[in-house]
C-alpha cells in the first residue's frame, strides 16, 4: 500500500510540473510583452507631455482682445443714433472722426458703465504706444457742453479722465469713412449734416496679421465694399473683400 501511495504522490507531482511547464511564459513571450508595455508607456508619456505644453501655453499666453474690441465698435456703429442735437451753433448729429479716433452716440453701451442707457462713446488710438483707448459717457441731452468736451478731449492729454478709460493693445489700427455716393474711403469725417454710410476698420491682431472689416452705420447689415480705388491705410492690406459691389447701399 505504501508503494502504491508513494507512486501516486510521485505521479501527482510530475503532473503538476507538467502543467506548469505547459502553461508558463516563454522568454520570447516575456520579451514581446515588455516591448509592448514600453511602447504604450512611451505613447502615454508623449501625449501627457504634449497636453502639458498646450495647457502651459494657454495658461500663460495673453488673450488677443483686438477682435472683441472691433466687434464692440461694429455693433455700436450699427446702433448709432443719428438724431440731431441742439448745439448753440445749430442742430447736428454728434458724429466725427479721423484715421485714429472716432466719437458718436450709440444705443449699445457697455452695461457695466452706463447700465444700457444710450451713451456717447469715444475710441482713440495711440500709434506710438500701440494702444486703443475706449471710454463712454451716459447720454444726457441737457449736458451738451460736457458731452462735447468729453467727445473731443484727448485721451493722451495727461489730464485726469472724467470717465473710465479702457485700453487694449493694438499693433496697428486705422479708420476710414465713406459717405453716400463715395467712390473711396477717406481718412476723416467732419460733416455736420450727414453720417457716413460705411466705415472701414483696418488693424493688426496680436499675431501681426492684417485684418479689415467694413461696418455699416446705423444698420446691422454689413455689405461688401469695392476697395479697388481705396488706398490701403497704414500699410495694411484689406484681404477679406472680393472687390465686387459698391459703396452705395
Amino acid at each position: 500500500m505504501r508503494k502504491i501511495s508513494a507512486a501516486m504522490n510521485r505521479n501527482n507531482i510530475e503532473d503538476k510540473f507538467a502543467f506548469w511547464e505547459a502553461t508558463g511564459f516563454t522568454l520570447i513571450e516575456l520579451m514581446v510583452a515588455t516591448a509592448i508595455a514600453a511602447v504604450v508607456i512611451g505613447i502615454v508619456s508623449v501625449c501627457f507631455s504634449f497636453t502639458l505644453r498646450i495647457w502651459h501655453k494657454t495658461a500663460t499666453s495673453k488673450p488677443d482682445l483686438t477682435f472683441r474690441m472691433v466687434e464692440l465698435l461694429q455693433r455700436q456703429l450699427a446702433e448709432c443714433d443719428p438724431t440731431p442735437l441742439s448745439f448753440p451753433n445749430g442742430a447736428r448729429p454728434l458724429f466725427a472722426g479721423n484715421s485714429n479716433s472716432i466719437y458718436f452716440i450709440t444705443a449699445h453701451s457697455v452695461k457695466a458703465i452706463s447700465k444700457g442707457v444710450p451713451a456717447v462713446v469715444r475710441y482713440s488710438y495711440d500709434a506710438g504706444a500701440g494702444v486703443l483707448s475706449y471710454s463712454e459717457m451716459v447720454m444726457n441731452p441737457y449736458r451738451l457742453q460736457g458731452i462735447q468736451k468729453f467727445a473731443t478731449e484727448s485721451v493722451s492729454s495727461g489730464e485726469p479722465a472724467a470717465t473710465p478709460v479702457y485700453k487694449i493693445d493694438f499693433p496697428k489700427f486705422t479708420i476710414r469713412y465713406a459717405g453716400k455716393g463715395s467712390s473711396e474711403f477717406t481718412p476723416t469725417w467732419d460733416s455736420t449734416q450727414d453720417l457716413p454710410i460705411e466705415i472701414l476698420l483696418s488693424w493688426e491682431g496680436m499675431d501681426h496679421t492684417a485684418h479689415s472689416e467694413a461696418c455699416m452705420v446705423n444698420s446691422p447689415f454689413a455689405i461688401q465694399a469695392n476697395l479697388l480705388n481705396s488706398s490701403s491705410p497704414s500699410g495694411l492690406t484689406p484681404f477679406n473683400f472680393p472687390g465686387q459691389g459698391g459703396l452705395n447701399p
